[in-house]
């Protein structure tokens, strides 16, 4: 992982970063990141689409990922684009390196094992590691039902903050041996493009919205079993719709502005305050505007706003039961030594 500027870690209490924004840069590889050194020159066994399933060691959970090749992609939208925002653009170029995605947004079943101690085992797929149950930090009980009493079997994990999905991707790691993340926003968008610049993954027709994603018009205002609408091209279902998704960066009006447009490798917007960070995808509250590809959400301090506790909940929002996530898992991986950088940056741990 290279830093364009120093940064001090978090602090687990005001979880700020430093006090300047920076943009920093994810290699998913061991060692600091090059445009020679990039990910993006090494060739890949695997294709766009490819599928990968993976099982939470000790459970009979498991989940699927789909393969995204490294390359350059163009994110952002056109200013003709019709239901636009002036935080989209101008339209850039990023080049990613290879990653994997979860091809569902993340389920009530995957979230509940490390939720409740109970549904975990002191089970886990590294080599010679040794894994407590007992000595993981977990979710406090939520103030309200985080769903609203919509979750359930089959539907997506909803209510955590940024950092609870942050710290399940941690819990995963160690369980897997698997380094997992949240998807950066470069990342997700080019996900849910599919290899195409149309307004959606599936194309530019809105009329056909309700094919691909759970929103306003076929939701009955509720969140639906995730998988049962028309993937994109990719085998990416609910990148539309459902629940939208938490990426890792914050959100910055300008953002794409400060992007070279031939192609910045692999970038984060590195959050340096609580809020706002990025949404993506839409939700079965929105309409079509709000699920385009391009659509960029600013998480609020609102979504915390029925919580009595002081300090507010890390753990959960009490008023977004319309928000989830999915993982990313970069193809190269990432040290050891650099993990822990990581964690320590984005969890203050």
């Amino acid at each position: 992982m290279q830093r364009q500027e120093t940064c001090s870690h978090w602090s687990v209490i005001a979880m700020l970063a430093c006090v300047t924004q920076t943009a920093i840069v994810l290699s998913g590889c061991s060692g600091p990141l090059t445009a020679k050194q990039s990910a993006l020159t090494a060739s890949s066994k695997y294709a766009h689409g490819d599928v990968r399933t993976i099982n939470i060691p000790g459970t009979q959970v498991q989940f699927n990922m789909v393969f995204v090749q490294a390359g350059k992609y163009e994110v952002g939208s056109p200013e003709t684009e019709e239901g636009r925002s002036g935080d989209e653009g101008p339209r850039h170029n990023v080049a990613l390196s290879g990653y994997w995605i979860g091809q569902l947004e993340l389920t009530d079943e995957e979230y509940a094992v490390f939720r409740y101690p109970d549904r975990d085992a002191d089970t886990t797929a590294v080599p010679g590691a040794v894994y407590s149950v007992d000595g993981v930090s977990r979710p406090s009980p939520p103030y309200e039902d985080p769903a609203f009493g919509m979750g359930g079997s089959g539907k997506p994990a909803v209510g955590m903050t940024q950092w609870g999905a942050l710290h399940y991707a941690h819990w995963l790691t160690e369980k897997t041996g698997i380094f997992f993340r949240l998807p950066t926003e470069a990342e997700w968008e080019t996900a849910c493009r599919a290899g195409s610049d149309d307004i959606f993954g599936f194309g530019d027709d809105a009329s056909k919205l309700t094919n691909f994603a759970w929103n306003e018009a076929n939701s009955s205002d509720k969140l639906q079993n995730v998988g049962e609408k028309e993937p994109n091209p990719w085998g990416l279902f609910d990148m539309h719709g459902n629940a939208a998704e938490w990426t890792m960066d914050e959100y910055q009006s300008d953002y794409y502005s400060s992007f070279d447009t031939d192609g910045a490798i692999d970038p984060w917007s590195l959050p340096t305050r609580l809020h706002p960070r990025t949404v993506r995808g839409g939700s079965f509250y929105d309409g079509a505007s709000d699920m385009r590809c391009a659509t960029r959400l600013e998480s609020t301090l609102n979504w915390k706003r029925r919580d009595p506790q002081i300090p507010k909940s890390f753990w959960w929002n009490t008023d977004a039961p319309f928000l989830g996530f999915r993982l990313v898992a970069p193809e190269q991986g990432m040290s050891a030594e650099d993990q822990i950088e990581f964690w320590t940056l984005v969890l203050g741990e």
